[in-house]
């Protein structure tokens, strides 16, 4: 990578972890993507797609253009139904999403209001759409827009590819206090106000400060606990994940990746998940220099959580290496997932390689063991790894 797009992508990763901070910077974020994709819009928004209405939503753009968008077309955009199958972090042209739609995806598109009376008057064309989060009912969704005459390149298409964990982090913390954060815009208040339990640990994990819902859990020590000054968790691949996520963000936010997002709490089928905010660039919304990392706790959502994506989050696996071990874990064999990928032997043979190595497994038959051992028993009842009550 040239050393202008590598200062760009740190800016650009920067930018995005002090919107959780400051939400007012997430236009400017939204318009340092729009610059690196090569775009001339960009819109962000959290939505329920069954009811096509957002809780959170950024735009970056001409707001003259924009605003018919806002206020009329964009209920009018048919591929809200298909949201929820968009692959986390993975990037789609119109290409991938009229092929995710069906067979009739392009004539849908080409027959909608968005497209006869917004995109086409504007010569516009789709560039990319991005899932960065999956909870419940919601999927927070990124889409970039370009002109007629300068179609989304796979240049673009990587570099949006890089930025993905990170956007997708920024937005699973946002939204975990969006609703309390319109009540105070002070980083320490809306953490002490917030219902989720938040944790702020310097490098080494010393405990600096919870809020009243962490201090709950610190007390029970079901799941976590204070070890002479050092947040522990009973759990010891969440343990590890979390504070190599750590230790990682203070030394480089760049290669935090998929590292230390949605890393399930407890071993069970509907965990809590933790997500792991790097706080060393950003002092000024901080409540003391040591700290390094906020480590916010979500309750458990209602739907069981797949083996694979539970080993994906603890040992920050990457799209293609999650797909990869997956097929791996169902017994298929190399050639088989280099045929069912539509890669080559030698790609499946590199991911395989990486897999083993962040997962700690030596071969196939042990990230078999690993899969099994991350799927627990289905059954019925409250979730466990946080009680609301």
């Amino acid at each position: 990578m040239a050393a202008t797009d590598n200062s760009k992508l740190l800016e650009a990763i920067g930018t995005l972890y002090d919107c959780v901070a400051e939400p007012d910077r997430w236009q400017a974020a939204l318009g340092q993507i729009t610059e690196m994709t090569d775009s001339v819009l960009t819109m962000l928004a959290v939505m329920d797609p069954a009811r096509k209405t957002a809780r959170f939503s950024a735009v970056d753009g001409d707001p003259i253009v924009l605003e018919p968008l806002v206020s009329t077309y964009a209920a009018h955009v048919p591929f809200y139904s298909i949201l929820p199958k968009f692959e986390l972090d993975v990037p789609l042209d119109f290409d991938a999403l009229c092929n995710l739609y069906g067979p009739d995806g392009r004539d849908v598109w080409y027959a909608s209001r968005t497209y006869t009376e917004w995109m086409q008057p504007n010569r516009f064309r789709t560039g990319f759409n991005l899932a960065v989060m999956k909870r419940n009912e919601f999927v927070g969704a990124l889409t970039t827009i370009t002109h007629d005459d300068m179609p989304a390149t796979p240049a673009s298409k990587a570099r949006l590819a890089q930025l993905a964990p990170h956007i997708r982090r920024a937005v699973s913390i946002t939204d975990l206090f969006e609703v309390e954060r319109r009540r105070s815009r002070i980083f320490q208040e809306v953490i002490d106000n917030l219902a989720h339990p938040v944790l702020i640990v310097t490098g080494d994990m010393r405990l600096l400060y919870a809020n009243t819902a962490a201090e709950v859990l610190l007390r029970d020590e079901a799941f976590i606990r204070q070890t002479e000054g050092r947040l522990t968790i009973a759990y010891a691949q969440a343990q590890a994940s979390i504070a190599h996520a750590v230790e990682l963000g203070n030394r480089d936010e760049v290669l935090l990746g998929t590292v230390g997002i949605g890393v399930p709490l407890v071993k069970t089928d509907r965990p809590s998940i933790v997500h792991v905010l790097p706080l060393a660039q950003r002092h000024h919304a901080v409540m003391s220099p040591q700290a390094t990392a906020a480590i916010f706790i979500a309750t458990p959502g209602t739907n069981p959580i797949p083996a694979i994506e539970a080993i994906a989050a603890l040992f920050g696996l990457t799209a293609a290496e999650k797909r990869v071990a997956a097929l791996a874990a169902e017994g298929m064999t190399r050639n088989e997932i280099a045929r069912a990928s539509g890669v080559s032997d030698h790609t499946v043979k590199t991911q395989l390689g990486v897999v083993y190595d962040k997962t700690g497994t030596r071969d196939q038959r042990q990230l078999q063991l690993l899969m099994r051992e991350l799927t627990p028993p289905i059954r019925t009842g409250q979730p466990e790894g946080y009680d609301e009550a």
